[in-house]
């Protein structure tokens, strides 16, 4: 009798685990399982970032491309404000807007828009935003509306200087009889709100 009693104890002793080899079983798994976890957000949050910076890189191009398009089809010629009087200049900028101007060429796919060729656009910094805005006629009356385009946002500070082969001007005032541009560079500097600083540069001439 003895010797079953022995035999049945045994056998229950090779039965699973025991609770310590449980817990370290469990505390073991955690571990790995905080590995992974923190391996996994680190993959995403790098994705993340790098997707943010393409997105970033692309929005500037675009952005440059669009100014270079606009820079190279300025034409110097008289305009008039929404109220019908003539305007002073017919390219300015410096401070409160960069840059205003008219440019020739401007699309018109199909002909699906009753417009000329030639529009008014301006260069403005607002709400943190580098913006590109234009009337939808080129000698607009009170109510023309405006198009805004928001080319590059989350900005700390946005400026521009003209430049020449000896000098840099923080403003530049072309009277609208004049037909010629006393600089050959557009600058415009971007800081941005995480400190970064972007400097672009643009021919500007006729």
């Amino acid at each position: 009798m003895s010797r079953l009693v022995s035999k049945a104890r045994k056998h229950n002793n090779d039965k699973g685990f025991t609770l310590v080899e449980m817990l370290i079983a469990m505390f073991i798994f955690a571990i790995l399982s905080a590995g992974a976890m923190s391996a996994m957000f680190a993959s995403i949050n790098t994705k993340e970032r790098l997707g943010e910076a393409v997105d970033a890189v692309a929005e500037i191009e675009t952005s440059r491309a669009l100014i270079k398009s606009d820079l190279a089809n300025i034409i110097l010629r008289p305009n008039r404000d929404p109220y019908g009087s003539d305007e002073q200049y017919a390219l300015s900028g410096g401070v409160e807007t960069l840059l205003s101007f008219t440019r020739a060429g401007r699309e018109n796919p199909g002909g699906l828009e009753k417009r000329g060729s030639v529009q008014r656009v301006a260069y403005v910094f607002e709400d943190n935003k580098l913006i590109r805005r234009s009337y939808a006629a080129d000698n607009p009356a009170p109510r023309t509306p405006l198009r805004d385009r928001v080319l590059v946002d989350e900005i700390e500070t946005a400026s521009v200087s003209f430049e020449d082969d000896r000098i840099s001007y923080s403003q530049l005032y072309i009277p609208s009889d004049q037909s010629t541009i006393p600089v050959n560079l557009f600058v415009l500097t971007i800081r941005f709100e995480d400190g970064l600083e972007l400097v672009q540069k643009f021919e500007l001439r006729l």
